[in-house]
């Protein structure tokens, strides 16, 4: 393993540690103290170990950085204090560029660095703006070969808008554009990786690299990830950090100007000879189910375990099953071995319990979808094939896949998602009663667009999220839920979405059969009602004197919770019409009341009414139970 030596060894440059094999990386004890780091203790930015890099490209032949991106880089955006290093991206402008930010690098500097092999990792807290594209990434310092035959290792990347996915990625193959790349990631729920510090990693030895979020083990990738093994170049030479924060660009996407400025926030950079334990297990679980955690990646011998949950199961193996009921918590182990000690953390979610909320269409007597468009051969009107437990409707949906379409869309506009961010947090979830005989694991996506803006040709313009489902079983009804696969344009509102898109087996050629039903929206549920919700539950217009026979368009709207008790602090925004034309809004008071008044009065006859276009608060918004909505 060549690695450059920390300057507190007081060694040469040139200095490093014999290369090893990977049964030599499995079995070697970390060395607690990094080779090589910056815990960014002073008042600027280390020189001697990080180059500062400027501009936007061009001098080097790679305008917008080879990304379309929008910023251009400057030495004053990167910024160290309390211990942090802080890159800032800023609407400034730079010459041709709109935006400002910061990226440095380690490469041949006097005390920076370059690797093969090792521990790679960072703590940091990610951004969250709309456009913002953080990452931590390697190349290498100097190439045999032109990129990406030379290969570049992300550690961690994620976009603002889609905060609650970090990924790692693996860039390799023939030259652009044939180039090719291979990528894991991980979901944050109920909130997101930028809500808080977190250390990404990888660890690679050879033919093998490992990507982790805390003590998580997320994804690994082998020479057999590839189309072609050969492609695995990596260990043909040393390469050396990147820390960016790009604006905008091919995955970026569009950016919202008024979210700016947006910080990228390290606390360490650090690399260490070995790797060193971790876990594997569900960070996300379905309520009242069972998973079991494991200690992987362990080096030393005569391990023994100290295990807590938050259901308070035991045990004394590398092992724990934990019951999960509805609390959810940290499952932690300490282990000791001949290796020394480690403490290990993962933080659990558990997901809420859902309940029918909103039928979008059951095939029989509701329907809250009009469907405009779709590829294959769909019949709303079909006898059940195989009534069972799961489904006992006599009429379902069938469909049957175009063979000739790679992608196979049923597309449907629909005015009941007014507000979709509960699908992002996993409050909601999309469900649908799946019949097939298509293979096991055939995938199925749903995706929530906006029509006034998605074109045919305009990806990913319009498209505000897609939920993934995969089939269990064959020739048997099963009950899809659908999670978060991605959150696509920043630029699309969680109110902005119209129209829900299934698509059934994309990106394949086949021309399976399927019976759809009882397409729906499911909540979170206490005691039969939707919980973590409010509603409108009265509207009344009146108007309210102006003076000198002149009167205001008034509006009381009173919002509660599922039992009836009154919601403060709500944003009501709604729409008077009649004699009055306007947009306007106002907050709840202690009695769930808002009362909301025209801007201009009137004299004479006047026509007063209103309809709530959103509402908005701590809670979610219940639509199915509001009362005057506007359509």
């Amino acid at each position: 393993m060549q690695l450059k030596i920390n300057n507190k060894f007081s060694l040469a440059l040139s200095a490093g540690i014999t290369m090893f094999s990977s049964a030599v990386f499995a079995s070697t004890c970390q060395n607690p103290v990094p080779v090589w780091s910056d815990e960014f203790d002073g008042t600027s930015l280390d020189s001697t170990k990080w180059e500062v890099m400027t501009g936007d490209g061009c001098d080097i032949g790679l305008c917008g950085w080879g990304n379309n991106e929008l910023q251009s880089y400057k030495v004053e955006n990167n910024t160290v204090s309390n211990g942090v290093l802080t890159i800032t991206a800023k609407k400034q402008r730079d010459k041709s560029k709109s935006y400002t930010s910061g990226r440095i690098r380690t490469a041949n500097m006097p005390n920076g660095g370059q690797w093969t092999h090792g521990r790679f990792e960072a703590r940091i807290k990610l951004p969250n703006g709309t456009g913002m594209w953080p990452a931590f990434w390697m190349l290498p310092t100097d190439p045999i070969d032109i990129w990406p035959i030379s290969g570049e290792i992300d550690i961690m990347e994620a976009t603002g808008q889609a905060d609650m996915f970090a990924f790692g990625t693996l860039h390799y193959g023939q030259p652009w554009p044939d180039n090719e790349w291979t990528s894991g990631r991980i979901l944050k729920q109920p909130d997101s990786w930028s809500a808080d510090f977190h250390e990404y990693a990888v660890e690679w030895e050879p033919n093998e690299m490992r990507w982790y979020v805390d003590d998580i083990l997320y994804s690994v990738k082998t020479p057999s990830d590839l189309s072609d093994p050969s492609y695995w170049t990596f260990e043909n030479n040393q390469y050396h950090f990147l820390l960016n924060l790009a604006v905008g660009g091919s995955i970026g996407g569009v950016v919202d100007d008024s979210m700016l400025p947006q910080t990228m926030e390290v606390d360490y950079v650090r690399v260490y000879d070995f790797g060193q334990p971790s876990l594997t297990g569900s960070h996300i679980v379905e309520p009242n189910t069972s998973h079991t955690y494991t200690v992987i990646d362990e080096a030393g011998t005569g391990g023994s375990y100290v295990w807590s949950s938050p259901t308070g199961e035991t045990s004394n193996s590398n092992s724990l099953t934990v019951n999960w009921g509805n609390t959810e918590g940290q499952v932690s182990v300490t282990v000791t071995n001949s290796c020394g000690t480690e403490n290990l953390v993962m933080d659990v979610h558990v997901s809420p319990e859902l309940a029918e909320e909103t039928v979008l269409d059951d095939f029989e007597m509701s329907q809250n979808v009009s469907y405009s468009t779709w590829t294959g051969n769909f019949n709303q009107s079909a006898v059940n094939p195989a009534p069972d437990t799961i489904n006992s409707s006599p009429t379902v949906a069938s469909y049957v896949r175009d063979l000739a379409s790679q992608w196979d869309v049923i597309a449907a506009d629909t005015n009941v998602l007014t507000d979709v961010a509960p699908f992002i947090s996993g409050d909601k979830a999309f469900y649908i009663d799946l019949y097939t005989a298509a293979p096991i694991g055939t995938e199925i996506l749903i995706q929530l667009e906006n029509t006034n803006t998605a074109t045919a040709s305009n990806y990913p313009t319009g498209r505000h999220s897609k939920y993934i489902a995969h089939t269990t079983v064959q020739n048997s009804w099963q009950r899809l839920k659908f999670t978060l696969e991605d959150r696509i344009d920043g630029g699309t509102g969680d109110n902005d979405v119209n129209s829900v898109v299934l698509l059934i087996d994309p990106n394949a050629l086949s021309g399976d059969t399927y019976y759809l039903d009882n397409f729906a929206v499911y909540g979170t549920e206490t005691n039969g009602e939707t919980s973590n919700a409010m509603s409108v539950a009265n509207i009344i217009t009146t108007t309210q004197s102006a003076g000198k026979g002149q009167k205001f368009g008034k509006a009381t709207v009173t919002v509660v919770d599922n039992l009836g008790t009154p919601v403060s602090g709500a944003t009501v925004s709604g729409i008077f019409s009649g004699t009055w034309n306007e947009v306007t809004s106002g907050v709840t008071d202690s009695n769930g009341e808002v009362s909301i008044l025209t801007s201009t009065s009137v004299g004479g006859a006047v026509d007063v009414n209103f309809c709530v276009d959103t509402l908005t608060g701590t809670l979610v918004h219940n639509s199915s139970s509001s009362q005057g909505l506007c359509q």
